[in-house]
Formats: structure tokens, sequence, C-alpha cells
């Protein structure tokens, strides 16, 4: 299969007007493009967001998936279908609830349990790594396993694996994919998930230029994911570049054994609250407290 045997299939499944019939023309792609895959251990904090209209979410149910009764079609799942969407970074959640200047909006982080991992596919990093040697979502390349696979195939194959990643990268982040229900990104995330034992799809941010987000099917965040933090914050003016702007003005402090959220209203608003911290965890965190990246540095050097 060459590029222009792609760009055909790519217009012919763009033009399809079926689940089918999208699955059935892509289906050739895969015998051409590996999907990647990353086993994602405990590390970074990711985020959900809302937006507050009269008074804040007091317990992390309302922070979570919706419930499937509640839960509408969305870029990675069917109705009645929830998914815990989280994103990599604080600011493209806000981003991706289209936060305003001035509106209050409320974000949770997670974290991945000490004993757990999280199997995730990742989609729209082979350009990255072609180009800058490592992941954007990751920010690094194992072992150069991604590199090593992209250098040691021929170049018109390593093209077409480059180029079907795009493709899917643009399906799964088209910003008009609302206007027919997301039907080429949910097939697409099914057909992903038929060949491959992820538990998750990463892919790039629709609202946030180089951000990444993460869907997780449900059963498998109650599995892996715990709550660590809540803060809500203040959207400031916006900026030229997508520079967003915001202000922590509460953050809470832990979670009651009925999973509400305990504010802290003794602290700086600025500081955020990190919970759920395990023993060897808190004691680095307090190792020294006076170091700005003390708890940066705990959280990345605990990664997988």
């Amino acid at each position: 299969m060459n590029l222009d045997e792609c760009d055909r299939i790519f217009q012919k499944a763009t033009n399809s007007t079926s689940e089918a019939e999208f699955l059935y023309i892509i289906d050739p792609l895969f015998k051409h493009y590996k999907i990647l895959s990353l086993e994602y251990g405990r590390g970074s904090i990711f985020w959900r967001a809302r937006a507050i209209e009269n008074e804040p979410y007091s317990n992390l149910s309302e922070m979570d998936y919706p419930p499937p009764h509640l839960a509408k079609v969305g870029r990675l799942n069917e109705t009645g279908s929830p998914c815990f969407y989280i994103a990599a970074k604080k600011e493209t959640a806000l981003a991706e609830v289209n936060s305003k200047e001035g509106q209050l909006i409320q974000l949770a982080g997670f974290r991945i349990l000490k004993e757990e991992t999280l199997h995730l596919a990742v989609i729209g990093e082979y350009s990255n790594v072609q180009k800058n040697g490592y992941m954007h979502f990751a920010g690094r390349d194992p072992d150069l396993t991604i590199s090593k696979l992209i250098n040691s195939a021929p170049r018109a194959e390593a093209l077409r694996t480059i180029y079907i990643d795009k493709f899917f990268s643009h399906i799964l982040a088209d910003p008009s994919a609302a206007g027919n229900n997301y039907l080429f990104s949910r097939a697409l995330t099914q057909s992903i998930y038929s060949r491959n034992s992820s538990k998750a799809l990463a892919f790039p941010s629709v609202k946030d230029k180089g951000g990444f987000n993460i869907g997780v099917m449900p059963k498998e965040s109650d599995k892996v994911f715990h709550n660590a933090s809540c803060i809500i914050v203040r959207v400031g003016k916006p900026r030229q570049f997508g520079l967003l702007e915001f202000e922590v003005i509460r953050s809470a402090k832990y979670l009651d054994a009925s999973n509400n959220f305990v504010w802290d209203d003794s602290t700086s608003p600025e500081t955020i609250g990190i919970y759920g911290l395990t023993k060897e965890e808190h004691a680095a965190a307090l190792s020294n407290q006076n170091d700005p990246n003390n708890l940066l540095n705990l959280l990345h050097n605990k990664r997988n």
C-alpha cells in the first residue's frame, strides 16, 4: 500500500455514512499499522474539569464519569456507555470544557494506584517521535522502541505508518466530529480496542494544541485510579497563542468517609493539596518542603 492508496482510503472512509462502512474501509490500514501501547504506572496527576454553575461539587461522584442513564454520546463512547475522560494537564482539561474569563471551574485530579498499571493505546505520536525523538504524551520513548521501529523500516513503510497514524489522530481529534455524533471517532476507538488489550486510549486534545486526553473504560478507571486532588480555579483573561491563565482559589485537603471533599481554608489559595500519598511519598514530600519542584520531582520519579 503506497501513500496514494492511503489517500483513497482516507477519502472513502470520511465519506462513509455508517459505522459498518467506515470500519470496512479502514480495515486494510491496520495491516500496515502497529498500534502503540504503553503500560503506565503511578506518577503524574490527570485532571477532569467541570464548570461550577451555583455551588462547588461536594462529592467525588460528581467529578467522576456519569452513570449510564446520564451518559451522552461522546468522542469515544456510545449513548448509555460512559467513558472516564481525563487530561494530562490542568490547562488541557480547562480548554476542553471551553472555560471563559471569570468562570469558576472545579478540577479533580486522579493518580494511578501504586500497585496498578494502566494499559493504554496511544494515537498520534509516530510523527512526534520521528521529529523529536520522544512522545509528547509520555515525554519519552522507552528504550528508543518507537524510534527503532521507524528507523528499521524501509522509508516508504515508515512514512506509511506515520501517515496512517496522522489520519487516525485526525479522526479522534476532529473538531467537527460532533456534527455526525462522533460516528468515525467512536468506530475507530472500538476498532483499536478490538485489536489490542488496552483499556484506555490517549489522543491529541481537540481544544489545546499539544495537549493530550485519555478516555478510560469505566471499570478500568474504578480499578486503576484514585482521587488525589481537587481544586477550584478562576479563569483569567484569554491570551494570544492559546495561553490560558487561571488562579487557584480553593483546594481540598482530603476526602471524608463518604467521598465528600473537605476543603482547606487555612492555607494560601494558591496551594494545591495532594492527598492519598503512600507513606514513602509523604516522607519524600516533607523532606524538602522549601523546594518548589519537590512535588513535581516526586510525581515524575514515580512513573513507570
